[in-house]
């Protein structure tokens, strides 16, 4: 059951009795919840959200390919729903209606009313971004184990259904470790159904990365409101004027632009967020049938390989579609984007899941590309990690 009391410290398996009750048709779901506009958000806008302290945990993702461990730390979310309650976000009815004190920007009057219900996501209203799903783990130990980039600066990377947007705070990490400097500029978007969960998760969680990075080392150094970040081990950040300039500032030295959207995928239109990704992401999000020609068709059209090539010509020669376990992904020399999607086997209680997914690929655009897994988890609910080829 979802609620903002619970422990989170273990990584959330299950769909299959937590999602609202799903049984209207699509037409009168569409009806009762219309799907929610293209939305971008400064991020000036989530630094003047922030609260004066954000408390975090660790998240260690062990890759026993290699035998390492990658060490990551988010948002707790006790801590955001206590930054909901002191804004007076949660009251429905406040004693004082011309409180001066700031609300978050960006809180969904409807998620509020959802937070409490016996269900981790309500399809068209939440769609369960505040929870970290185990499947993007899994993207992140591909993403290490493959060494599909040996960098990700002068990359576009985006993040469909991001979340609290572990595989993207990966490829942060990662390019904040690099020497400032690239020519080259790095885009990493990240994409939300929900403005709340980027606001409070997704946001948070971005800064904190930087925060742990040797990016952040000078202003580590010389602030006297900085104070140690251990990404073993549960802390709190003070959240200062200096500190979110300092974020600002190392962000232009990085060459380096993060931006943030919510709303449907339907009216998310990679022309409008500056073209086409090198990486696609996506984890945990093809769990419901209705929802998957709108991800599939993002997951092309926003691929680099679609730059200035028409549509129709894509889809005009027949080829074959095919879901190949346990086989290495073929890499195209030619290719300069990598497409992946991590999901569940079987979605119990739900409909959804990578058979339906393949299958929605083949018949939304038949022979339009290649399907393959790249990594696979067989205890427990079985998982695996696709690379979907384009053309």
């Amino acid at each position: 059951m979802f609620k903002f009391d619970f422990d989170i410290d273990d990584i959330d398996e299950e769909f299959s009795e937590n999602v609202a009750d799903d049984s209207q048709s699509p037409k009168a779901r569409a009806e009762e919840h219309p799907q929610a506009p293209f939305q971008e958000y400064p991020i000036q806008q989530f630094l003047d959200a922030l609260p004066t302290l954000i408390s975090y945990s660790p998240l260690s993702i062990p890759i026993p390919k290699t035998k390492n461990t990658v060490n990551l730390v988010r948002r707790d979310l006790f801590d955001a729903r206590f930054q909901l309650i002191s804004e007076g976000a949660l009251d429905p009815f406040p004693e004082n209606d011309e409180d001066p004190k700031p609300k978050s920007t960006a809180v969904e009057p409807s998620i509020l009313t959802y937070l409490d219900a016996p269900s981790d996501l309500l399809p068209g209203v939440y769609e369960g971004g505040l929870k970290t799903w185990e499947c993007s783990l899994d993207l992140v130990e591909y993403l290490e184990s493959s060494g599909s980039f040996s960098s990700y600066s002068g990359k576009r990377v985006v993040e469909l259904g991001c979340g609290t947007a572990v595989p993207s705070l990966y490829v942060l990490q990662r390019v904040l470790s690099e020497p400032p400097g690239n020519t080259e500029e790095t885009h990493i978007h990240l994409q939300d159904y929900n403005a709340s969960v980027l606001e409070l998760v997704t946001f948070p969680n971005v800064l904190m990365i930087w925060y742990l990075s040797p990016a952040s080392s000078s202003y580590r150094e010389s602030s006297e409101d900085a104070v140690p970040m251990d990404a073993s081990s549960p802390g709190e950040l003070p959240i200062t004027d200096e500190l979110k300039k300092a974020f600002l500032a190392s962000l232009k030295e990085h060459n380096l632009h993060i931006r943030f959207f919510s709303g449907s995928w339907e009216s998310f239109d990679p022309s409008l967020t500056g073209g086409n990704y090198n990486l696609l992401l996506t984890s945990e999000t093809i769990y419901r049938q209705e929802s998957l020609t709108a991800l599939i068709n993002l997951l092309q059209t926003g691929s680099a390989h679609t730059v200035n090539v028409p549509l129709d010509s894509l889809i005009s020669e027949k080829l074959s579609l095919t879901l190949t376990d346990g086989a290495k992904a073929k890499k195209s020399e030619a290719s300069n984007y990598i497409c992946l999607v991590a999901a569940k086997v079987l979605y119990f209680g739900v409909g959804g899941g990578i058979s339906d997914f393949v299958e929605s690929v083949e018949k939304h655009q038949p022979g339009a590309g290649t399907v393959e897994c790249v990594l696979e988890k067989v205890t427990g609910v079985g998982r695996k990690v696709l690379r979907v080829q384009w053309g």
